[in-house]
């Protein structure tokens, strides 16, 4: 009796797994003699029965099976790492690591994707959405592309432009104040209006400007998610003040959006970690987001400029 070697662990494991000496051979490139010589020599190392021999079939002991469990949990690891390296054998070593809040993982993200699968048939993505900006700069981002809003500055990061909007209001199609071409903070007053959470900095912004032109709305329901906003307000719940990008993704719902006359921006950044190396795919989606962003922004001046009142009324 002794300790097991690697090579013995392999051939019991692969016995149990495929069931026979042969099967198990073959998996590990080797001859049903040898397996069987290798088996028998296990069982001398172990001290006990792996295998009963019946009708020239091997059949495994209740010990074997409790082997077997403890085998396998330890193959868990090499199993990930082997799976790892045959992704980034399959994806040429591109992996690309996005860290994204959720409404651009919505209504940006994807046809960007989409433009990078064309030109990247062989890139492997993965998305976190959680807000980049929330990583610890000292123990290292870990991702590749950071996509947040507004105006953001790091040592620990490249900051890019991707695109640069100002705040839509949206309205249930049939409001009053879809008549208005352009509403102005006055037009709130006394009205419904759907607001974004107490801690968001756009909704400081719009509760600012409130304050400033001495306008008290009827703030009666309030939500972290642009995307919850507007289907409280396709649903005629009240009317909200958004993003743009969230706002066009409703265009099609009975929705309206108009501009507002106190101009709030709205940038969409890219954060570049400065101690992680440059991934090509990652250089290629941002010029696709920044070609999605720019179309979004002609979309949304032919919507605001064109969209005639009460068109979308239903």
């Amino acid at each position: 009796m002794g300790e097991l070697n690697l090579r013995q662990i392999e051939v019991f494991r692969a016995t149990m797994k495929f069931g026979t000496v042969t099967a198990a051979a073959a998996a590990l490139a080797s001859s049903q003699p040898t397996i069987t010589r290798e088996l028998r020599r296990l069982e001398d190392t172990v001290g006990f029965l792996l295998f009963e021999r019946r009708r020239q079939r091997l059949h495994p002991t209740a010990l074997a099976l409790k082997l077997y469990h403890e085998v396998q949990a330890s193959f868990i690891g090499l199993d990930r790492i082997n799976a790892c390296v045959e992704g980034l054998r399959r994806s040429y070593d591109e992996i690309l690591y996005i860290a994204t809040l959720p409404a651009f993982a919505q209504n940006l993200l994807p046809e960007a994707l989409r433009r990078l699968m064309g030109t990247h048939p062989h890139v492997s993505v993965r998305i976190d959405t959680a807000d980049p900006r929330n990583q610890s700069p000292i123990s290292g981002f870990n991702f590749d592309i950071g996509l947040v809003e507004g105006s953001y500055s790091s040592d620990n990061a490249e900051v890019v432009t991707v695109g640069s909007f100002h705040q839509v209001c949206v309205l249930p199609a049939g409001h009053p104040l879809v008549e208005k071409r352009v509403l102005a903070p006055e037009d709130f007053r006394d009205v419904d209006f759907i607001s974004l959470g107490e801690n968001d900095p756009f909704r400081m912004q719009i509760d600012r400007m409130f304050d400033e032109a001495g306008v008290t709305p009827k703030m009666s329901i309030g939500t972290q998610s642009a995307n919850a906003v507007c289907e409280m307000v396709a649903c005629g719940l009240g009317v909200a003040i958004v993003n743009p990008l969230t706002a066009l993704s409703y265009r099609d719902r009975p929705v309206v959006i108009r501009p507002i006359s106190h101009r709030i921006s709205f940038l969409v950044s890219a954060l570049r970690p400065a101690s992680r190396p440059v991934v090509n795919s990652g250089e290629a989606l941002l010029g696709h987001l920044v070609a999605v962003c720019d179309e979004r922004a002609k979309l949304l001046e032919k919507v605001l400029n064109n969209d005639p009142p009460d068109a979308r009324r239903r």
